[in-house]
């Protein structure tokens, strides 16, 4: 009798603990790569951004449409940056990080604030395989 009143708590907590962890799961990193673009939608609601999936593209050959955001990435120039291509056409603007990678090695990281109504571009290290593009938040206007 004592181990059945133990078992049901349990279970209700385990039974709970997917759900849960749904709910508090970030959105999946974007991998960019030097001449390539990624265009996905951006919802708003309750002050949280809620992303759509990819969609990878040739750099400089995709306009978003209303509601998405598109990020390019340049080939490295002689003093070894690329530059981060955004165009936004969103409701709010959305703030993101970009990290730059040599494999597993990170060797550059840049905060990009979310602008509206013009293409914007941020510089990065140039010398990385990939840029990862995480933590998409609603900006909250405190950027230069």
């Amino acid at each position: 009798m004592f181990r059945y009143r133990l078992v049901w708590p349990l279970l209700a907590v385990l039974a709970a603990a997917p759900a849960y962890a749904a709910e508090k799961k970030p959105a999946a990193p974007f991998v960019l790569k030097s001449g390539q673009e990624l265009t996905f939608s951006v919802s708003v609601a309750d002050g949280k951004a809620t992303l759509g999936a990819p969609k990878l593209g040739k750099l400089g050959t995709v306009q978003p449409q209303e509601g998405e955001i598109t990020v390019g990435l340049t080939p490295r120039d002689k003093d070894l940056y690329s530059q981060l291509l955004i165009v936004e056409k969103t409701a709010a603007p959305i703030d993101f990080i970009a990290t730059g990678h040599i494999g597993e090695i990170v060797i550059d990281e840049r905060e990009v604030c979310g602008r509206l109504g013009s293409p914007f571009q941020q510089r990065i290290g140039g010398t990385s395989w990939s840029v990862v593009l995480r933590e998409f938040v609603v900006g909250k206007g405190t950027c230069p």
